[in-house]
């Protein structure tokens, strides 16, 4: 059970750390609050480091120069009560030390621990020392004992120590040590042991004080910066939601203008934007609506003038046996050139139906085969002419699917021209694939091609690749007539629909 539920923290720690790291790298606002919160952690973390040493340096020279200036006073103290004592006996002698070390012990800052003195005769017999608190007598090390005895001057030793406490930690201290000459009586070896375990746990305490100021003032700030970013960031917010729902096609979506700083510029700035856009698209659909207005009225237009020179043409061409050779010619120009622009008007009209959405499919089951055969034999003299060699591969078995015979004739055809004029004399490969979802019918010419550039034009209206080519066939405009009625059979229906570059 134990290893199942710190599994489960783990995977839960783990969690919530996965969280943190995914909104520290997509969310600027906690991304900011993060590094706010880390930076302040750090300069206060260095900032408390630095308070706290140097406190911890004023209050131990503090603690040092009250151990001994309390050590001096006591010193000057005994001395007195020895020169003015009246000792002529070793039980004498020895209540002395013993009352000595009491009214030291007793007389002293709280800090004192206890009080060691040692005595030693004339002639180097020690005598038995005397303790107020044996348990430290330990600390109490030979060196000090060592530099006491051979001190000439009376001067006051100090040495730092560590004492071990109550509850196993160690508290610093220190032993102050000095000798005191009492005639010939010997001289005293007198050692107080001071603990500074009170400062030491207000240095803890003080520790403890900063970390806290640090933790608080890390979250107040953190705190701070979110709700301030919350004030920036939801109001951009509000403009990039309302941005993305205008590029879904709701342009008559504005947002309120709430702030009167950089936000409300913002805000401001945004609805301008979205009413200019609106209003310069609506500009554009009322242009393109009066445009196929244009283009279908004057292709309506242009059919009876053209009638006319088409039945003058024919006259023309059915006398051109009594004409002279250059008149002859002439007229067989005209009549091409009138069928040219017969059929171009045509292109046009459905060019402008398909604009309008008034064009209807006449579909019909039929062989596409028959079909792509029936293209090649329209096309075939034009081919000829122009030392074209059209290789046709269609599969043996039938292809039936349901098309607009009418219109997928005609697409075939202008292809099929296109080729022929840009194929340079080069064979044209005509082909036919086809599966349960799809026919696809490639029309392919080994001639000069086009680059990068060109093709981003292939599919705009009436335009060439160039004038340096000439167009022999005098029928076709090229791919860039743009027809939108590809085909496809899928699950048995027809779907014509833009072609896509």
């Amino acid at each position: 059970m134990k290893t199942v539920s710190s599994s489960a923290a783990h995977h839960k720690f783990r969690h919530w750390v996965d969280v943190l790291r995914f909104k520290a790298l997509h969310s600027l606002q906690a991304h900011t609050v993060i590094l706010v919160v880390a930076v302040t952690l750090v300069i206060a973390a260095v900032f408390s480091m630095g308070s706290l040493f140097s406190v911890r340096s004023s209050l131990l020279e503090q603690v040092k120069s009250n151990s001994l200036n309390d050590f001096s006073n006591e010193i000057t103290r005994v001395r007195g009560a020895l020169n003015a004592a009246d000792v002529s006996n070793e039980a004498q002698y020895q209540q002395l030390v013993d009352e000595t070390a009491s009214s030291i012990q007793n007389s002293s800052t709280t800090n004192l621990l206890g009080v060691y003195i040692f005595r030693q005769t004339i002639s180097g017999d020690e005598i038995t020392p005397v303790s107020t608190e044996p348990t430290y007598g330990s600390l109490i090390s030979p060196d000090i004992r060592e530099s006491v005895l051979n001190d000439e001057d009376n001067s006051v030793f100090y040495k730092p120590v560590r004492i071990a406490s109550a509850t196993g930690n160690d508290e610093p201290g220190a032993v102050l040590g000095t000798r005191l000459q009492f005639g010939t009586m010997g001289n005293l070896e007198l050692f107080s042991l001071y603990t500074y375990g009170n400062e030491e746990k207000s240095l803890t305490q003080i520790q403890r004080s900063l970390l806290g100021i640090c933790l608080t003032l890390s979250v107040f700030l953190g705190v701070l910066v979110l709700l301030v970013l919350r004030r920036i960031i939801l109001p951009i917010t509000h403009v990039a939601d309302a941005a993305e729902t205008m590029a879904a096609g709701d342009l008559a979506l504005r947002v309120q203008v709430d702030r009167k700083d950089e936000i409300g510029t913002l805000q401001r700035s945004f609805n301008e934007l979205a009413g200019s856009l609106s209003q310069k698209i609506d500009e554009l659909e009322k242009a393109e609506v009066a445009q196929k207005r244009f283009v279908s009225d004057v292709s309506h237009e242009l059919r009876t003038p053209i009638t006319t020179m088409r039945m003058a043409s024919d006259l023309l061409v059915g006398r051109k046996g009594s004409f002279e050779p250059s008149t002859r010619r002439t007229v067989e120009l005209l009549s091409g050139q009138i069928d040219r622009f017969g059929k171009m008007l045509d292109d046009l009209l459905i060019i402008s139906r398909y604009d309008a959405g008034n064009s209807t499919l006449d579909l019909v089951e039929s062989d596409i085969r028959e079909t792509i055969r029936s293209v090649v034999e329209q096309v075939g003299p034009i081919a000829d002419g122009n030392d074209t060699q059209l290789r046709v591969n269609l599969p043996a078995g039938l292809c039936m699917i349901k098309i607009d015979t009418r219109r997928v004739t005609r697409i075939l055809r202008n292809l099929l021209i296109d080729s022929i004029d840009f194929s340079l004399g080069k064979p044209i490969d005509i082909g036919l694939a086809m599966n349960g979802q799809a026919v696809v019918v490639s029309i392919r010419d080994h001639g000069t091609g086009m680059d990068k550039g060109q093709l981003g034009h292939i599919f705009e209206r009436f335009w060439r690749v160039g004038s340096r080519l000439v167009h022999r066939a005098g029928g076709c405009q090229g791919a860039s007539w743009r027809y939108p009625c590809a085909f496809e059979s899928r699950r048995g229906n027809m779907v014509f629909g833009d072609i896509a570059p």
